[in-house]
């Protein structure tokens, strides 16, 4: 008679006891298979769980946003190949994005209406709707510099406050779903 071990959906050890060589071999595989389904189900139920809780993936403001990195990536390119025509295009797509952005409520703000700033607003909610409306007119002033200056050092480090803006926002803001 031979012992065998498997474990189970509890993840607590059961024995396994075998009588002979052709039943080992089928509890074997069998075993086998149901180990390998314990593991890999475990990151599937936790990738579903996460999923629920992210239902809104599409939304204007985050197609706003990648539309604004893409540009923002464009001018940076333009910086560094020295093309200002190019780069004042791109400055001032940047600038028309964040109007349109900073008119929009991130989805980490739940929010019951259309309006922003309804009256079924939490307090904490129209406190973090403030703090993203101030995030936003601080990035419109750092593009208003890059549409605005031709000095490359302060062009330089206008872009190192819109990478450091940027994180802080994301930080604040973003949702955690990706």
């Amino acid at each position: 008679m031979k012992q065998s071990f498997l474990l189970n959906k509890n993840r607590s050890i059961n024995l396994i006891i075998l009588e002979d060589d052709k039943m080992n071999i089928r509890k074997n595989k069998v075993a086998l298979a149901l180990s390998g389904l314990l593991f890999l189900s475990t990151p599937f139920s936790s990738a579903f769980a996460h999923e629920d809780h992210c239902e809104i993936k599409d939304t204007k403001l985050g197609d706003t946003m990648d539309y604004m990195k893409s540009e923002l990536r464009a001018y940076t390119k333009s910086f560094k190949s020295d093309d200002t025509e190019d780069m004042k295009k791109h400055a001032g797509e940047l600038l028309k994005l964040s109007a349109i952005a900073k008119d929009e409520v991130p989805v980490t703000i739940k929010y019951m209406t259309e309006t922003p700033d309804a009256t079924d607003m939490t307090a904490e909610q129209k406190t973090q709707y403030v703090e993203y409306q101030e995030l936003m007119t601080e990035l419109q002033g750092l593009f208003t510099v890059l549409d605005e200056s031709s000095d490359k050092e302060e062009i330089e480090g206008t872009l190192s406050k819109i990478k450091d803006q940027t994180k802080k926002g994301h930080k604040a803001f973003r949702q955690k779903c990706d």
